[in-house]
């Protein structure tokens, strides 16, 4: 993970969500539509969507909340976009024509997404339409189908609940956002070939995370573990005292914790304090209670919760996250755009918005016509898209960007060093060269996910072992890394 501005919280935005609805969003399909002729791609007349095949700017509607306690997500969302389309426009566009963001703010109210929409919709100069956290999709379905426009899901996880093509009717819509789910199956596999730990228990926020007790269920089931107890509270509560009671006498051998950031750190004090702590793997697996831990993104995967927890955030707590996340490799081009434009830092999850705005206009350059259907075509089969980050593609059966290879795991880490091991374990590149003195926090955790990685992403993974970065656990003799060290 990269280094955070003071203002920069998950916690936020999550708990924003939760309340007014964006993490339970989902679309509806979105027809295909006819236009635009092979004679017309030929000549660069108009097309059917009112735009030229040369000289004219292809603007892009961005929805997302600007002001409000949503806001985090504008700012990212403003960062990422900013940059990246000085980038394209300092580099002579796509396909020579330039690119132009208008955005609209949602705030908290989903009256001012559908209003957003309907007035992009009705601009045929639109290309496409990147959704970014704005409430008003739920609401405008209905208007969606009918004019089939496409739509990049930036920060909507539609894939979790089964509604993202094909599974879902919908085909114009893509999602960028790593789901929930997969993020679960990620931690079971974990558990179960890595770890051998054969129980596992959760605790949840019934209240933004309604979904977390099924998505555990079947990934437990499907790897075979035993379930340790399942509890829940609400967003906010005081006292986790008689859940992780409970927990205890089922003795499981890891726990997920599935919350906000301030909540998992009550959470986790309430497991120091009655003598859980986390030690290692050996000891997880002794007779006492002292379950590994692992949480979600927006909890354990946001450094605050350690903050919050003081001494009793422990390393080796993990979480599930992914290669495009690790901004802050130099090979990253997002880093260097918005160093070089905006004379900022990356804070984390500016790769989305800038990756679904270059994935709209190239698919326009592809298909040589801003026809909707032959958009969504062209975004299906042109391979990959290399752009702000990591390459991702799409395809006729396959519309998120993420694959099971993508995923990797984040592990808290401490700048005073490493935790004590026996055999011991170092710390990566990034803890001299981009994280601050005194930082607490997640770091890529290397070796479980490494042969996946290189499927997917061998350069950036040759990246990541040559210059040494992220917690790369116990090294041998020959260079491979080994899975001995007890506490990850």
């Amino acid at each position: 993970m990269a280094d955070r501005r003071p203002d920069f919280s998950r916690r936020e935005f999550i708990e924003w969500a939760g309340k007014v609805g964006f993490a339970s969003m989902s679309v509806l399909a979105l027809t295909s539509c006819g236009g635009g002729s092979s004679k017309e791609r030929a000549s660069g007349t108009n097309t059917g969507g009112g735009f030229k095949l040369s000289g004219d700017t292809m603007k892009v509607g961005v929805i997302a909340p600007f002001s409000g306690v949503g806001a985090y997500v504008g700012r990212i969302v403003n960062n990422s976009l900013d940059a990246a389309v000085a980038q394209i426009n300092a580099t002579g566009g796509i396909g020579g024509r330039k690119v132009e963001v208008v955005k609209r703010d949602t705030g908290t109210d989903p009256a001012a997404g559908v209003k957003a929409y309907q007035a992009f919709a009705g601009d045929k100069g639109v290309i496409g339409i990147l959704w970014c956290g704005g409430l008003g999709l739920d609401e405008s379905r209905a208007q969606i189908q009918r004019d089939n426009m496409p739509i990049v899901s930036v920060f909507n996880d539609l894939w979790s609940g089964h509604q993202l093509y094909p599974e879902g009717k919908e085909r114009s819509i893509f999602q960028m956002i790593m789901p929930d789910r997969m993020a679960f199956d990620l931690l079971a596999t974990y558990c179960k070939d890595d770890r051998g730990y054969s129980k596992v228990g959760l605790i949840y926020d019934s209240l933004l995370f309604s979904t977390a007790k099924g998505y555990f269920q079947e990934s437990m089931a499907k790897h075979g573990i035993s379930t340790a107890g399942i509890e829940t509270y609400q967003l906010n509560d005081a006292d986790f005292g008689p859940q992780v009671n409970r927990l205890r006498t089922q003795k499981g051998e890891a726990l997920m914790v599935w919350g906000v950031s301030g909540d998992t750190a009550g959470i986790v004090k309430q497991i120091d304090k009655v003598g859980g702590a986390y030690v290692d793997t050996p000891t997880a697996k002794g007779s006492a209670w002292h379950p590994h831990l692992m949480g979600s993104p927006g909890g354990t995967g946001e450094h605050t919760w350690a903050d919050l927890a003081g001494s009793a955030a422990k390393a080796g707590t993990l979480t599930a996250w992914h290669v495009g996340g690790l901004v802050y490799l130099p090979s990253f081009a997002i880093r260097g755009w918005m160093q070089k434009y905006l004379k900022k830092g990356v804070t984390g999850g500016e790769e989305s918005p800038a990756d679904g705005l270059y994935t709209l206009a190239k698919a326009v350059q592809t298909a040589g016509t801003t026809d909707r259907a032959k958009i969504v075509n062209a975004i299906e089969t042109m391979g990959d898209i290399k752009f702000a980050s990591v390459p991702f593609s799409y395809s006729a059966d396959r519309h998120l960007s993420k694959t099971p290879d993508d995923l990797i795991l984040i592990t808290l880490e401490r700048a005073s060093g490493p935790a004590t091991t026996d055999p011991p374990y170092q710390l990566g590149a990034e803890w001299k060269s981009t994280f601050a003195a005194g930082y607490v926090g997640p770091t890529h955790l290397v070796r479980p996910t490494l042969e996946a990685n290189k499927r997917a992403h061998p350069a950036e993974m040759d990246e990541v072992l040559k210059l040494g970065y992220g917690t790369q656990c116990t090294k041998m003799p020959d260079g491979s890394l080994a899975k001995t060290c007890k506490i990850h």
